[in-house]
């Protein structure tokens, strides 16, 4: 997950930074980078909630405070 969670990162941020510069040059274009930014950042946002999900199981395995 460390490694997909880079890469979208990198072409979020890669994207990001090409839709601005399209923005004066196609703005169709722009749009449709601006699409993908978004979908990107989705994606993070949903690993990110995995991830979080699958700690909280393993803290709660893991809880030996009623002992």
């Amino acid at each position: 997950m460390n490694k997909l969670k880079r890469i979208f990162l990198l072409v979020a941020s890669i994207g990001q930074v090409l839709a601005i510069i399209l923005l004066f040059i196609n703005i169709k274009a722009a749009i449709v980078f601006y699409v993908g930014y978004a979908v990107l950042m989705i994606g993070i946002f949903v690993i990110l909630l995995l991830e979080r999900k699958k700690e909280k199981e393993e803290d709660d395995r893991n809880d030996y405070r009623n002992y």
